[in-house]
């Protein structure tokens, strides 16, 4: 292989594209695998070296919707001649592409058939395109090999459609017919051709640019000059170039083909868009800004040996294709480097940042997974018994969730994350140029551990079981060793599907309609009997005192806190990604049909977080189903202030969601710190699906109405600069 400068920097390569070829039998077989793309009607298929899983059904590239039409590339073993073949059909195919090839044969600095079959020092891009429909035509790729290599030139014929391309030999170059003429072609009709194309608007303006008195006469004769006075430059740059034979009956007029790197000029590679290829409109390799234009006679002209419909197909698809292929395989890997425990798309999320993909990227679920970790080793924590108080509970636990203890663990996975939108029109001839092997950016310690909260949230969101959760634990080595059933069975899924239909088309905020039907107690009672408060709820509770009695629920408030956090925040998740958050919502806000705010975002969990777990909502929600009546041990200094803040809260008429939080500074945090120990003890005694029965219908109606306005309520909390 010639030396040349390495001109390429894409970073990391996934193995499937940049792998080299695996022999056998002695060299005397190669493994390919078959990538089958249907586009626009159209059949593609690429050659890569390693399998490719696709975990979407299709994909939009620049307009055009690409459907893998398998889920995994279809295994191949072919004859080294055969794969010889097709490495020969690519170095000149790309050749002639991007307009590298000097004669018919293979350019001088054309990579050898070595570098496909050996480990490379530096990463290639080793995808191979075929012609092919059900399976490889290798008779279209031997026809093509003839005709380069061998140079045996087909003459083309009088055309009844301009849908062939032509090339000539000297020099060579590819080209497009614009024209077809005889020698009897009145000029006039050229000037109408050129007019219906909109070239030119009228005969005047041709008239000037030609600078032209009269457009009577054949067009041959234009060109070869008779007849006419000396015309604008570019024209007579044409009479220079026109190439013909004494003999010829037919002429062209040709231009040579675009630049795979010209297409898409006008795309937005953030959002994967590209403006010319918009309604039903495709860039082309035929349609150029150059205006260079030749012509020339049958006989300086040969019939190129594939299809325009191949050839445009590639010019248009393959580089971007092949960006997208790079992100496709690096969640791929990253799945099986996590054990399958998450759907690959979840994984592709989990690893982009927002850089990379401002729609879809890790932060939504990096806040589900941190609850679920927050979850987890809070239950694992309440399992031991050394610890005796919230303080020494809290203190252990930050030690697993800190940035440093998970950055260290997300570290060890060693997965290269999506960061940066790759450029297809930076990408040169693969057949030709080395890429230079080039580092990740670098992640912060907070990106780092981010992402490993991502990918908990990814694996949880499979099914919403803490065991696929638990898994990754145990592959990644966090240091996790809870052992009590209990607490790592059940979903803690509130089913919103039950509402009647009054209720879902209601949007008035759930307190004002609930102290309607039930007000606040009236009387201040304390210290009632625990069976009333077991009725109230539904269910027997043997930890009830403990739960409910002040220096004693230190150790439930703890637990009870990260049982909340989780109930709200996955369903909110749910509910906001079935909502906000769904494929035609993306594509649209990429688009710019729908703004940003519209779509789910990490600010509007924070914001459900804000709205439905502060000390407000939780002390005005014991409040109200009366927790306080059956406290234990309440100072008489608090409740002196429950019975202030009570009045306060019969006269307020909860007009919207604004209300109940501004309660955060006058309920007394004993109250919030009760609702929460109640919740860890109706857990440890039944399981999530009390949980949810209690608490996911309290609940219910709130979360319901905090996802139906999670954008107002977005908006005034960043008015007020309560999110960070």
């Amino acid at each position: 292989m010639a030396e040349i400068q390495p001109l390429q920097a894409f970073g990391f390569i996934a193995p499937q594209l940049s792998s080299h070829y695996t022999t056998y039998d002695d060299n005397q077989n190669v493994l390919i695998f078959l990538n089958y793309f249907e586009i626009d009607n159209q059949m593609l298929i690429l050659i890569s070296p390693l399998p490719i899983e696709y975990c979407q059904q299709s994909f939009i590239i620049f307009s055009s919707n690409i459907l893998p039409r398998y889920r995994v590339s279809q295994k191949l073993l072919i004859s080294i001649e055969q794969f010889k073949s097709i490495v020969s059909f690519n170095l000149l195919l790309f050749g002639d592409l991007y307009l590298t090839n000097k004669a018919q044969s293979i350019p001088n600095n054309a990579r050898n058939f070595q570098t496909f079959i050996n480990p490379n020092p530096l990463p290639q891009i080793n995808i191979l395109v075929v012609p092919g429909v059900y399976s490889i035509n290798f008779d279209q790729i031997y026809e093509f090999l003839e005709c380069k290599l061998t140079q045996k030139n087909q003459f083309i014929k009088p055309l009844t459609q301009l849908n062939c391309l032509v090339y000539t030999t000297t020099p060579y170059r590819v080209c497009n017919i614009q024209y077809q003429f005889t020698k009897t072609t009145q000029l006039i009709d050229y000037f109408f051709y050129l007019i219906d194309n909109s070239i030119y608007s009228d005969i005047n303006e041709i008239q000037q640019i030609f600078m032209l008195d009269n457009p009577n006469g054949t067009l041959l004769d234009f060109l070869q000059g008779k007849y006419y006075q000396p015309s604008v430059n570019f024209i007579q740059a044409i009479r220079k170039n026109f190439y013909y034979n004494a003999q010829d009956t037919n002429f062209y007029i040709i231009q040579q083909i675009k630049c795979i790197n010209q297409m898409h000029q006008q795309a937005d590679y953030i959002k994967i868009s590209c403006p010319n290829c918009e309604n039903g409109n495709k860039c082309t390799l035929l349609s150029s800004n150059n205006q260079q234009i030749y012509f020339a006679g049958e006989s300086s002209l040969f019939k190129y040996p594939l299809s325009i419909k191949f050839i445009d197909l590639v010019c248009r698809t393959f580089s971007p294709l092949i960006c997208q292929l790079m992100l496709i395989a690096n969640a791929q890997n990253a799945t099986y480097k996590i054990g399958r425990l998450a759907h690959i798309q979840r994984i592709e999320e989990a690893i982009s940042c927002p850089s990379f993909n401002s729609q879809r990227n890790y932060q939504n679920l990096e806040m589900l997974g941190d609850v679920v970790i927050k979850y987890l080793t809070s239950a694992m924590l309440f399992e031991e018994t050394r610890f005796k108080t919230e303080r020494a509970l809290t203190t252990a636990r930050v030690h697993l969730i800190t940035n440093k203890y998970l950055s260290q663990i997300y570290g060890q996975l060693k997965l290269n994350i999506m960061n940066t939108k790759l450029n297809s029109k930076k990408m040169l001839n693969h057949m030709s140029m080395i890429i230079n092997e080039q580092e990740d950016p670098k992640l912060s310690q907070k990106q780092q551990a981010d992402i490993y909260e991502a990918l908990c949230g990814a694996c949880y969101i499979k099914n919403y079981e803490f065991k696929d959760q638990i898994n990754f634990f145990k592959l990644t080595k966090f240091q996790f060793y809870g052992k009590v059933q209990q607490f790592y069975r059940g979903k803690p899924l509130i089913d919103f599907q039950q509402n009647p239909k009054d209720e879902q088309d209601d949007n008035e905020y759930p307190l004002k309609k609930q102290i309607m039907l039930r007000p606040f107690s009236e009387t201040l009672k304390f210290n009632q009997p625990f069976e009333e408060f077991e009725n109230y709820l539904g269910c027997k509770l043997n930890m009830i005192q403990e739960a409910m009695t002040v220096d004693l629920f230190e150790k439930l408030e703890f637990f009870g806190d990260a049982i909340l956090e989780l109930l709200v925040i996955v369903n909110v998740h749910k509910e906001c990604e079935r909502l906000y958050y769904t494929p035609q919502h993306q594509q649209l806000c990429r688009e710019g049909k729908i703004p940003q705010k519209l779509l789910l975002c990490p600010g509007m969990l924070h914001t459900a977080k804000i709205s439905l777990l502060d000390s407000g909502f939780m002390g005005t929600m014991a409040i109200y189903h009366n927790f306080h009546q059956y406290a234990r041990n309440l100072s008489f200094e608090t409740q002196n202030d429950i019975k202030k803040v009570l009045t306060l809260l019969r006269d307020d008429q909860f007009s919207d969601f604004r209300k109940i939080n501004k309660y955060s500074s006058q309920i007394p945090k004993i109250m919030s710190d009760l609702w929460e120990s109640v919740a860890a003890c109706i857990l440890v005694e039944h399981g999530w699906e009390m949980v949810v029965k209690i608490y996911g219908e309290m609940y219910k109606p709130y979360i319901k109405y905090v996802v139906d306005n999670i954008s107002l309520i977005y908006d005034f909390y960043q008015n007020q600069e309560n999110l960070k």
